[in-house]
């Protein structure tokens, strides 16, 4: 069922973007989806929430992908039409722990804010500054860097 997103970081090919590509496009045209799935005892002071980017879910710190998210139906649900500048791409969105690319705010190089992201808000923050907006591929390396740090101490205490 998840063939294409299974290990398919094995076989990636990383090399530079394609001219005028967001951080974002790389990411999705080399990796397409990442989700960790995280065991209890290596899981304490992570922000873990269930998932639903692997079949039957898991308990998940980082998951990542296009199509986590239908933005479309809260639209709907909601009536809040503002809610449509919003591409979820973290999960974790009924926890408050998910984030999502605010298409109001665009720097120069085509990359999207950042904001933080939770179902149950019915205002977006207000936009940032362009010029504070960072690709999406140094968010992800300091969510990474952060989230292994962590786990990787509460392996040590396992030990």
């Amino acid at each position: 069922m998840h063939k294409a997103r299974i290990g398919r970081w094995r076989t990636a090919k990383p090399g530079k973007p394609k001219k005028r590509e967001s951080s974002w496009d790389y990411f999705l045209r080399v990796y397409g989806s990442i989700t960790w799935i995280v065991g209890s005892g290596a899981d304490q002071d992570l922000p873990m929430f269930l998932c639903g980017n692997v079949t039957g879910g898991g308990w998940s710190c980082l998951e990542i992908a296009d199509d986590v998210y239908d933005i479309e139906g809260l639209v709907e649900a909601t009536g809040n039409t503002e809610l449509e500048n919003l591409r979820v791409f973290h999960g974790g969105w009924h926890t408050s722990r998910s984030f999502a690319f605010d298409a109001r705010v665009v720097s120069p190089t085509g990359e999207q804010a950042i904001i933080p992201f939770d179902e149950g808000e019915a205002e977006l923050p207000r936009p940032m500054k362009r010029e504070r907006v960072q690709p999406f591929g140094l968010w992800l390396h300091k969510r990474v860097a952060q989230l292994a740090r962590t786990a990787e101490e509460n392996l040590r205490e396992m030990l």
